[in-house]
């Protein structure tokens, strides 16, 4: 083969046409859901900032609770009362208040291929 056939061309041109229209489809969507996300992430801020706040609420709690605890007579801290207490507590401290990750963002790479389909030379020259 020395060339490549009109009809071949043709149905080249036809892909690089059809190549080209999905990934304007695919940048369109991209650009939403890059929307959704940043929207996502507001929210997502907004949340963490309030979480903030009842951890810091929650500390001062753990805070109180210790030393009511470490107020308490050695024998009432080893006894029932006390061990209960002290579960209590460890609950109280180990709740996990850690902040939710922001998403990231996405990047569709490599759609570029019509234009890679339609610079290829039809022949050898």
């Amino acid at each position: 083969m020395n060339k490549i056939s009109e009809e071949d061309q043709g149905e080249i041109g036809n892909f690089v046409t059809e190549l080209t229209s999905l990934a304007e489809e695919i940048d369109v969507e991209q650009d939403n859901v890059r929307e959704a996300i940043a929207k996502l992430n507001g929210k997502i801020q907004q949340y963490n900032s309030v979480l903030k706040k009842s951890r810091d609420c929650r500390d001062g709690l753990v805070q109180q609770m210790h030393d009511h605890f470490d107020g308490k007579p050695e024998k009432w801290r080893e006894g029932e009362e006390g061990e209960a207490y002290a579960t209590w507590l460890e609950e109280w401290e180990g709740a996990d208040l850690h902040n939710v990750e922001l998403v990231e963002q996405i990047e569709v790479n490599g759609v570029e291929h019509a234009g890679l389909l339609d610079e290829l030379p039809t022949s050898p020259e």
